[in-house]
């Protein structure tokens, strides 16, 4: 398979670093889409584990967990990186065919720059371009980074 290029996405928000990458991380559940979940309106939470070996996951009402991924690199205030296992389909993914998602948390005067990158999807096999270019969407990862503003401004 053609390699694909990496998605590129980023916000500024209004919060020194050490805030942006605790609201990130630690208030997943609290801002991620629903729409990007697998439990969508039953969703109870998600969370990222907060070390680098974890999980990030979701938990529906139910108690039932479904991973995203692993968390690759947990490195606060400044960096985390992810696997991404969810396939072009919205189905999980073994981590075997995960692409990687990388945050960068970088301090911009009084705020911070959240810069993201989004990699290897040719990993994914069958679909990767597909699921590359609705992640590079205005629907994909630029949706996703606004509502983290949304939340971090209250």
């Amino acid at each position: 398979m053609t390699a694909l290029g990496p998605v590129r996405a980023g916000i500024t928000v209004d919060a020194p670093p050490e805030r942006a990458f605790e609201a990130f991380t630690a208030e997943l559940g609290r801002w991620w889409p629903l729409a990007y979940t697998y439990a969508q309106a039953e969703l109870d939470t998600a969370v990222i584990e907060p070390q680098a070996g974890g999980l990030w996951f979701e938990r529906d009402r139910a108690g039932r967990e479904t991973a995203w991924g692993e968390v690759r690199a947990y490195e606060p205030p400044s960096r985390l990186v992810l696997s991404f296992a969810v396939s072009p389909e919205r189905a999980p993914e073994p981590e075997a065919r995960a692409s990687e998602v990388e945050i960068r948390f970088v301090p911009e005067g009084r705020g911070t720059r959240v810069e993201l990158e989004h990699r290897d999807f040719e990993r994914h096999g069958d679909g990767a371009g597909r699921l590359r270019d609705g992640m590079a969407s205005p629907g994909g990862w630029p949706l996703i980074l606004a509502d983290f503003a949304r939340h971090l401004r209250g």
